[in-house]
């Protein structure tokens, strides 16, 4: 190609806030896995990005489950409320360049009509924004539960990691059984077998069981950093919600939807 004839680039006009690198990454890892691979659902093929003064939140759904994180500071340079809708792409991206970033180091963010910039000392992301309204999330996070109990992150993850193996390999379907004491995870398939397995917890109410998928729950697991977490239930129709037990490192504010199977 010509030097002519490729695309002039848009130049980057005023930055609207600084954020730390680090921070901004560590809201696309807990978020970019719950992102929908369907074309198209192109508003759902990217996450939600929301900048104000008293701090930034980031938001991913593929109609199954829901990923919310927010940090409560204050973002540097911000005059006003900011939203955006951020491509997977461009959050692929961001995490890359984040890894060579030493702590501490601001991220300047700008956007215009169509496109959303990002720079971070001499380096620059340029990116379209996506086009279209993102659902409303806020009346997908649970307002009440029936159940809340506490699980070690390490001692679930192993478990269900174990168990999903014999899984249906399209539907990754799992039960999840609360009992005295204990939660235990099962998944059968027809072709591999059946697997079992239990873990203990402080539960002490009826029998109550729930179906998911488990790679679902899995890339929760592998987002949060927090070693203990809690699991709030309504029934089994309704979603569960699962979020870190105390408060992670750096003050995210994590919470995960997930929506039932019928198994």
């Amino acid at each position: 190609m010509s030097r002519e004839s490729f695309p002039e680039l848009p130049s980057m006009p005023a930055a609207l806030a600084e954020i730390p690198m680090h921070t901004l990454t560590g809201m696309i890892a807990r978020t970019i896995f719950a992102i929908s691979t369907e074309e198209s659902r192109f508003t759902l093929n990217g996450g939600l990005l929301l900048l104000d003064r008293g701090g930034a939140t980031m938001v991913s759904t593929d109609g199954h489950r829901l990923a919310h994180v927010e940090v409560m500071r204050e973002i540097a340079g911000l005059t006003g409320p900011f939203r955006a809708l951020l491509p997977r792409k461009a959050m692929s991206e961001l995490l890359r360049l984040g890894q060579d970033t030493a702590p501490g180091v601001m991220v300047r963010v700008a956007a215009e009509e169509n496109h959303l910039f990002f720079e971070l000392a001499d380096r620059m992301l340029i990116a379209r924004k996506l086009t279209g309204s993102f659902p409303d999330y806020e009346r997908v996070l649970p307002r009440e539960s029936k159940i809340t109990l506490a699980l070690n992150r390490d001692e679930v993850r192993a478990a269900i990691e174990r168990v999903a193996q014999f899984a249906d390999e399209r539907s990754r379907a799992m039960r999840v059984q609360l009992e005295q004491g204990e939660v235990r995870f099962y998944s059968s398939a027809a072709e591999a077998g059946e697997s079992e397995e239990a873990v203990p917890a402080d539960y002490d109410g009826p029998t109550f069981e729930i179906g998911f998928n488990a790679n679902y729950i899995l890339d929760f697991l592998r987002a949060t950093t927090s070693e203990r977490l809690q699991l709030a239930l309504k029934d089994p129709h309704s979603a569960a919600e699962m979020c870190p037990a105390e408060q992670e490192e750096d003050g995210y504010r994590y919470r995960y939807v997930l929506m039932p199977m019928r198994i």
